[in-house]
């Protein structure tokens, strides 16, 4: 078999060996007479079942350059084969005998991939083309749906920073959804910030005037009783000192309703309920005392969603209002709309113009400025309202005025009292 073997390995170009049932070589180059039966791959095969392996090669000669075309691998397969015979025992019934011959051994380097590679170089250059022209155009793709929107807002902010934009706009084209989410997210909260500032820059301009005001009459009030305290009569000094009292007590309602709107504005909402008809059971006596009657009209017993002092802060602000316009009796006037109270407070007071229907709720606005008003009452009511989710407005009447109070109630009622028109 000898060169049968020649010829194979010629056109195979793998190492070959015959081997007997003892795992001895009985055929392949010089190492006939050796025994490879403590091979792992030989003696599967000696017990007649295919076997392969993979392991390192092992050579004396330096490993080639990274560049090389040839069998550069530095794995070899083995592959054992066993030479299985086949003796039928009886004839008849078919039973067979197999007897092991030996073990065809096989071994080879692989090509190194370099060299495969090499052979397949059109298609390589190909795909490599093809994978490059994919990665820009969804290069491309991600800059214009994704990066152009986002650099667009960066330029945004970049121009509010220095002045030149006042707020955010929305993006024209987002292209995408989640783009145009973030957009309108970015533009309403920059609304909200610029309303704040605004808000607080009024708030300031108004606060610094309110307090200036009393300063400087009782600044005025001591320098004078300074200056002439002893060529001033009794009864000036006396008046000029009242005067600095009374400033004196303005600032000091002024400090605590500013205080009250603060809390207002930072308010948390409780979850407390309670009910208007036992709320004006305890309000009714108190302004009462004081020439105010309250008259309510079938007033429905639906818990409310606001916390008991904070009904009662913003009812108190509204009847001191109608006690400061000269009124003498105020209705009250309820019905329950789906999730909500409607309440309208009618007094029969001076009642509120036209011009000024627009700025009551502004802080610091009022005209009873003589009478000690600081102008936060109904600004401190819709601050407390809005924090439960509730609403106040004042509506057009010919007498008096109508204040109209949206709170949510905790469950559905129906009542049979209507509003006035």
């Amino acid at each position: 078999m000898t060169p049968v073997l020649r010829d194979t390995q010629q056109v195979m170009l793998t190492g070959m060996r015959v081997l007997d049932a003892q795992g001895l070589v009985i055929a392949g180059r010089d190492e006939v007479g050796l025994s490879l039966a403590h091979v792992e791959e030989v003696q599967e095969a000696l017990k007649g079942f295919y076997s392969a392996r993979i392991r390192q090669r092992l050579s004396d000669e330096p490993p080639p350059p990274l560049y090389s075309l040839s069998r550069g691998s530095n794995i070899r397969a083995f592959i054992a084969y066993p030479i299985i015979e086949t003796l039928p025992v009886v004839e008849d019934v078919g039973l067979e005998q197999r007897y092991l011959q030996g073990v065809i051994y096989l071994s080879r380097t692989p090509n190194n991939i370099l060299r495969d590679l090499y052979a397949v170089k059109a298609t390589v250059v190909f795909v490599s083309c093809s994978v490059l022209a994919i990665v820009f155009a969804l290069g491309t793709l991600v800059s214009a749906t994704i990066a152009r929107p986002i650099r667009e807002l960066i330029a945004q902010t970049e121009r509010i920073k220095h002045g030149e934009q006042k707020q955010i706009k929305p993006l024209k084209n987002p292209v995408t959804y989640e783009i145009d989410q973030l957009s309108s997210s970015f533009a309403e909260m920059s609304k909200a910030l610029v309303e704040r500032g605004d808000y607080i820059r009024r708030f300031a301009t108004h606060v610094s005037h309110e307090f200036k005001t009393p300063l400087t009459a009782i600044q005025g009030a001591l320098e004078l009783i300074q200056e002439h305290a002893d060529s001033m009569p009794e009864s000036d000094k006396q008046r000029f000192i009242a005067n600095a009292l009374a400033d004196t007590q303005r600032l000091k309602q002024l400090v605590h309703r500013l205080l009250e709107l603060a809390r207002a504005d930072a308010l948390e909402p409780s979850r407390q309920t309670c009910q208007l008809s036992e709320l004006l059971a305890t309000i009714t006596p108190r302004f009462k005392a004081r020439g105010l009657e309250l008259i309510a009209y079938e007033l429905p017993r639906t818990p409310l969603a606001i916390a008991p002092d904070a009904l009662e802060m913003v009812l108190v602000n509204l009847f001191e209002n109608s006690v400061q316009n000269g009124a003498s009796s105020v209705q009250i006037y309820a019905e329950a709309k789906s999730a909500q109270l409607s309440i309208a407070l009618h007094d029969n007071g001076s009642g509120i113009s036209d011009a000024n229907r627009d700025k009551i709720f502004t802080p610091f606005f009022t005209t009873k400025r003589n009478q000690g008003s600081a102008g936060l009452g109904l600004s401190i009511c819709l601050s407390v309202l809005k924090a439960y989710g509730g609403q106040l407005d004042v509506l057009a009447c010919q007498q008096g005025a109508l204040f109209k109070l949206l709170i949510p109630i905790v469950a559905d009622a129906t009542s049979k009292s209507g509003l006035p028109t």
